[in-house]
C-alpha cells in the first residue's frame, strides 16, 4: 500500500497493519468483541476486507491508503452482519466477493459498496474455505460432500455435486488444473480424465 509492505494480523476485537522490519503498528481497526478469528484478510480492489469471528459475524472493509494510528472511524468504507462466516475465509473474483458461511448461506457482494447482489443456498455445514477458479467456485461441506457452482454477479447455481464419505474441514485448492482436497482419511486428487 502506497510502495509499503504491511503485515495485515487479525486478533479478538481488532485487525492491525504492522511494519515487518520491527513489528511496529502501523494501523489499527476495532471491531468490537470478536474471538476466534479464523477467515484470512483478503486486500483486493483497494482495500482490505476482514471478518470479525465469533459470535456474530461481521465483514468490515477497509481503505488503507493514509492510514496510521486508530482508524477505526476514519477509514473503514463499509460493514455487514449479514450471511458472514465465522469459519471459512472469502474470496474476490473480477471486483465482487464470494462468501459461504458456516451454514451454508452463498453469496455475492460488490467489493466496493458491500451490496449484495444474490444469496443462494448449498446444503450442510462448512469449515473450510471456497475455492474460486473462473467462475466456478468449489465448496466442501464438513460431512465431505463437494459441490461445484457456477458463479457471476447475476448469480449462482449448482451444477454438480459429490459425496466422497469422509468428513472436510480443509480448505481444497486448485493447482495447476488439478484440485486436491484433504478429508479425515484422504488426500484426493481431482483432475479431468
Amino acid at each position: 500500500v502506497e510502495g509499503r509492505t504491511l503485515v495485515i494480523s487479525q486478533a479478538s476485537g481488532m485487525v492491525g497493519a504492522y511494519d515487518p522490519k520491527d513489528g511496529s503498528l502501523v494501523w489499527k481497526v476495532r471491531y468490537g468483541q470478536g474471538y476466534s478469528v479464523v477467515p484470512r484478510p483478503v486486500y483486493a480492489n483497494g482495500l482490505l476486507y476482514v471478518a470479525s469471528g465469533f459470535d456474530r459475524a461481521k465483514l468490515l472493509a477497509i481503505d488503507p491508503v493514509g492510514a496510521k494510528g486508530d482508524v477505526t472511524e476514519s477509514h473503514v468504507v463499509w460493514t455487514e452482519d449479514r450471511q458472514i462466516p465465522k469459519t471459512p475465509s472469502f474470496v474476490e473474483g473480477g471486483g465482487h466477493l464470494y462468501l459461504v458461511d458456516d451454514t451454508g448461506s452463498v453469496t455475492c457482494r460488490d467489493g466496493k459498496t458491500g451490496k449484495q447482489l444474490w444469496r443462494e443456498k448449498a446444503p450442510g455445514n462448512f469449515s473450510s474455505s471456497p475455492v474460486l477458479a473462473g467462475d466456478k467456485l468449489y465448496l466442501a461441506t464438513e460431512d465431505g460432500v463437494t459441490y461445484l457452482m457456477e458463479v457471476s454477479p447475476k448469480g449462482g447455481k449448482i451444477v454438480h455435486e459429490a459425496d466422497l464419505g469422509d468428513r472436510i474441514f480443509a480448505s481444497p485448492i486448485v493447482l495447476d488444473g488439478v484440485m486436491y482436497i484433504r478429508s479425515e482419511g484422504q488426500l484426493w486428487k481431482i483432475a479431468e480424465s
